[in-house]
């Protein structure tokens, strides 16, 4: 959004819907294989760019954070989603590497808490933070 984020989020508050959509945290399952940047990030745009089918009813970041040198943070892959519906099964149908992300649903209604840490995954950004990790690339399904 061109806007900034604490109007684009107080606006989708507003609008959501939880009895027609859902929020998904995903995170991938084997984050420990993850060894070089540029391969992780390859990862993350295959998936958005298989996840086509759905366009429609799903909008979601995706971000890998994390460093290659020894002692720094790993590289991990998450993300959080807005599904059409209660399931994600419709992108793991659409997109079978969905099957390698562990999927949590994030119940409603959402505490300010929870509001926050959607808040931080749709405004973060590339060379920011994440969960208190460094981002080293993001991608946006929409």
């Amino acid at each position: 959004s061109n806007n900034k984020p604490e109007d684009f989020m107080k606006q989708f508050w507003e609008m959501f819907d939880p009895a027609g959509w859902s929020l998904w945290f995903c995170r991938y399952k084997y984050n420990h294989e993850n060894t070089k940047l540029f391969m992780t990030a390859n990862l993350v745009g295959g998936f958005v760019q298989r996840s086509g089918e759905i366009r429609k009813w799903a909008f979601g970041t995706m971000f890998v954070t994390g460093s290659e040198e020894f002692g720094k943070e790993p590289i991990e892959i998450s993300g959080l989603w807005l599904f059409r519906g209660d399931t994600v099964d419709h992108l793991i149908e659409a997109n079978d590497d969905a099957q390698h992300y562990h999927w949590t649903k994030i119940e409603a209604p959402l505490d300010d808490k929870m509001k926050a840490f959607v808040a931080e995954y749709w405004s973060a950004d590339v060379d920011g933070f994440l969960e208190g990790k460094k981002i080293t690339d993001a991608k946006v399904f929409k």
